[in-house]
């Protein structure tokens, strides 16, 4: 059985997945499968697979999303460690290795992320660190505080041990965008350690029109995540009032941000909604009542938040 499953979802992405495929295939770790989902895809995805032989795993599902994807793929995996890679991005070469060298010394650590860079459609590279270079924060060590204030943690760079991916559970269905944020909040909130490596071990693809380049999606997400975890899984009895109260303030940071978008998108009647349902839950935020006259003058004469995230 070998010890890392590559797990690698895919939708109408065979431009670019052949060589997603072959930088994991390149790794110079080699004790892995390449597991390969692809979630009803209509252009060349299955013969361009199909054509690696028994060196990727092909699993085809009707459309459902990368959330489902991935689930498949991990009911099928063998691995020890799970290392993700979307059907756009590349690796590099010695990733796995350090990876799973840092994993091997580190045993209360759940996962380990890295370092990434940002490239275009056309391979030009937007950002060689970008970590470092937007000056993110990147969760590391105990965080459950960091990981519920910031979702620094970019998939592709992820390897993770099964044992931790069990415990916290699969991916959600419900979150079409986010679903990876929410599974990184369960993990540490199982008491797992998270490992950050600050090397550029991998590339991820910024492709405009894409799931991830819609901040109403991701927002739409964010607010999902931060409601399930304080009326699903009870964030304030298991952990206490301090991390229900972060989660409640990202909740609402949130939710006005969102309000300040559908304004400016010119959805006003979603906006005013919106700002109703939080000055009901937040009646004393004397902001949100500016916000909610906001959408009654026009769009040229309305201002973004002073705090909206």
């Amino acid at each position: 059985m070998p010890r890392v499953s590559v797990v690698i979802p895919t939708y109408n992405c065979a431009r670019f997945l052949g060589r997603t495929i072959d930088s994991a295939l390149g790794q110079t770790y080699r004790d892995f499968e390449v597991i390969v989902v692809d979630d009803g895809s209509t252009d060349e995805t299955q013969s361009l697979v199909v054509g690696y032989g028994e060196a990727v795993h092909y699993v085809y599902q009707p459309n459902q999303g990368a959330s489902a994807a991935r689930n498949v793929a991990l009911s099928r995996a063998g691995g020890e460690f799970i290392a993700y890679l979307d059907a756009d991005d590349l690796w590099s070469p010695e990733k796995l290795a350090r990876q799973i060298e840092y994993l091997d010394a580190h045993p209360a650590c759940g996962f380990v992320h890295t370092e990434v860079s940002v490239i275009d459609e056309r391979d030009q590279i937007l950002y060689a660190r970008f970590n470092q270079e937007t000056g993110r924060a990147v969760p590391q060590g105990q965080c459950v505080r960091d990981v519920l204030l910031r979702s620094h943690i970019q998939t592709l760079t992820v390897v993770e041990r099964r044992s931790a991916f069990d415990n916290a559970g699969s991916f959600d269905l419900r979150l079409p965008v986010a679903q990876d944020y929410l599974h990184w909040i369960h993990v540490v909130l199982r008491g797992y350690e998270v490992g950050y490596l600050p090397e550029p071990l991998g590339q991820y693809r910024w492709r405009a029109g894409s799931l991830m380049a819609s901040q109403r999606r991701l927002l739409d997400d964010f607010v999902r995540i931060y409601e399930t975890l304080l009326i699903e899984h009870h964030i304030e009895q298991t952990h206490g009032a301090e991390m229900g109260q972060i989660v409640k303030e990202q909740l609402y940071a949130t939710q006005r941000q969102l309000a300040y978008i559908e304004r400016r998108e010119c959805s006003t009647v979603a906006a005013r909604q919106r700002l109703r349902s939080l000055i009901r839950r937040w009646p004393l935020q004397l902001e949100l009542y500016v916000d909610l006259l906001k959408t009654y003058v026009s769009r040229s004469e309305s201002h973004q938040p002073s705090n909206p995230s």
